[in-house]
């Protein structure tokens, strides 16, 4: 019996199954012989057994063809002097040999229980194709069957076409395959595990190099932990934690992205962890001052619901988020916010808003110069992450964003939701 309840017969049950046959056994006495179902044994001898040639009996070998009965055949012989009589009925040459309508006869007592010819009454003298079961044949039969079905292309050609073309525009826009797989999988015919796969072996037209989750990253050097720059007591990562869990959960992580050395301008990030959902502010320059004014123009954009919006903040200890009195007062001179800071050295801490840099930098990769952006250019940029499908999120950020945050936000931002289709993750997106 197989080794556990669901696997293949070994060889040993196939070798019992033969014996059982010649002893003319039936299916049910093997089954439970075995401790299988008896369907399990039916499907094994009708798959895997083989088949013996009829012998070559002068005048009964021509009964291998089904049509012999109504048969009315003549000259398939051009040299044949009898080319009028049937050729079913020449002894010269096998008509089945030449005919090009022959169709095999299958005895219909072979395609019934048990499917093999030992026990027949007929075996004797019977000229017919025969079956039979043999262990060490069925064994390969089955090895054989078990290789075929994990190899080759799972798909019809023009479904493979079909789906080839729409990933190759997708991954030309940027998209990955786990985003494309996200918004358009129950459509194709393969999961993205198995595309991936096809890649690797070179039957998609494609290289590894064109997958952006394929790309290597080189390893990141460890720095030693320096002092803070000021007195941040009350408003360290620890202290964030000691927070309640429904404030964690609303909390906003910012920072800001640069561009080359020589750029002046940065991009303040404000990262919604519950929604996956970020939002870009192009500053004129990385300083106290341009933090507290884009935040004071984003309190303008949520119309009197910042503090349910940023209720707390989390960010680094970069020296342009260190004026913390300035960043948790409103326009109206009253707190709107709460600030917390990271601790040196560990943006792991905020690691969601680390993460989702990683979808911008597709479209501004580093060493771009972002003096020549405008809040337009970041606006697209800003519309095209957030409605990129991320894999097992379900929805791109966006569709979230949309029920959760003010919408007076986002118009103001310019930020609105792109079809899937239609999203760009190239720099090629802003004429970069």
């Amino acid at each position: 019996m197989p080794k556990e309840k669901g696997k293949h017969l070994a060889f040993d049950d196939r070798c019992e199954i033969e014996e059982m046959l010649k002893e003319g056994e039936s299916f049910r006495a093997i089954a439970r012989k075995l401790n299988v179902s008896t369907t399990t044994v039916s499907n094994e001898v009708r798959l895997n057994r083989s088949t013996v040639k009829a012998r070559d009996a002068s005048q009964k070998a021509q009964a291998r063809c089904a049509r012999f009965g109504e048969c009315r055949v003549v000259g398939l012989c051009y040299a044949c002097s009898s080319r009028a009589a049937s050729c079913k009925r020449c002894s010269k040459k096998r008509c089945y040999d030449l005919c090009d309508k022959f169709d095999q006869f299958i005895c219909p007592k072979r395609e019934k229980a048990p499917f093999v010819c030992d026990r027949c009454a007929k075996r004797g003298y019977c000229t017919r194709e025969r079956a039979r079961y043999v262990a060490s044949k069925a064994q390969q039969k089955h090895d054989e069957r078990l290789s075929s079905a994990h190899s080759g292309i799972a798909c019809e050609p023009r479904e493979l076409r079909a789906m080839v073309d729409k990933v190759k525009r997708l991954l030309d826009q940027g998209q990955s395959l786990e985003a494309i797989w996200a918004v358009h999988g129950e459509g194709f015919p393969v999961g993205v595990r198995t595309f991936y796969n096809y890649v690797d072996r070179g039957v998609m037209g494609l290289a590894n190099i064109e997958l952006p989750k394929k790309v290597g990253y080189a390893p990141r050097r460890k720095r030693g932990a320096g002092e803070p720059k000021m007195d941040l007591s009350g408003r360290t990562y620890a202290d964030w934690l000691a927070l309640p869990e429904e404030l964690r959960l609303l909390t906003v992580q910012i920072d800001c992205v640069e561009g080359a050395r020589r750029s002046t301008k940065c991009i303040l990030s404000l990262h919604f962890v519950r929604l996956f959902f970020q939002i870009y502010i192009l500053l004129e320059a990385k300083t106290q001052a341009h933090v507290k004014a884009a935040l004071d123009a984003v309190e303008e954009y949520c119309g009197g619901s910042f503090a349910d919006v940023f209720p707390v903040l989390l960010g680094d200890r970069g020296s342009e988020f260190l004026d913390f009195a300035k960043i948790e007062t409103g326009l109206d001179g009253k707190r709107r916010t709460r600030m917390f800071y990271c601790d040196p050295v560990k943006p792991g801490q905020k690691g969601a808003c680390e993460k989702n840099h990683v979808e911008l930098r597709k479209i501004l990769p580093k060493g771009t110069d972002f003096d020549r952006l405008t809040q337009r250019d970041v606006a697209v940029a800003c519309s095209h992450v957030n409605s990129y499908v991320r894999a097992g999120q379900g929805a791109a950020p966006m569709a979230l964003a949309s029920l959760a945050l003010p919408q007076s936000l986002l118009e103001s931002l310019g930020v609105s939701a792109v079809p899937p289709d239609d999203v760009v993750m190239r720099p090629r997106l802003l004429g970069l």
